[in-house]
């Protein structure tokens, strides 16, 4: 399997993140985008790309449940 194909998914799921209207629908399918970007950063020994990924992940996590709490 070539890891360009799970890289490119990534991005079009990143990408269709955008395509929502709401917040939440954003991050809900971002947090997937940037969990495979992560798994392809691993895949590749991309550090920055999977690190970055990680946090992008953790900022969504808390900014959704602060969005649920309001």
């Amino acid at each position: 399997m070539s890891y360009e194909i799970i890289g490119t998914t990534a991005s079009f799921i990143v990408l269709a993140s955008f395509l929502m209207n709401e917040e939440w629908q954003i991050r809900v399918v971002n947090i997937f985008g940037a969990a495979l970007f992560v798994f392809y950063g691993v895949l590749i020994g991309a550090f920055s790309v999977w690190v970055l990924n990680a946090i992008l992940i953790i900022v969504h996590v808390y900014k959704l449940v602060r969005y649920f709490k309001e």
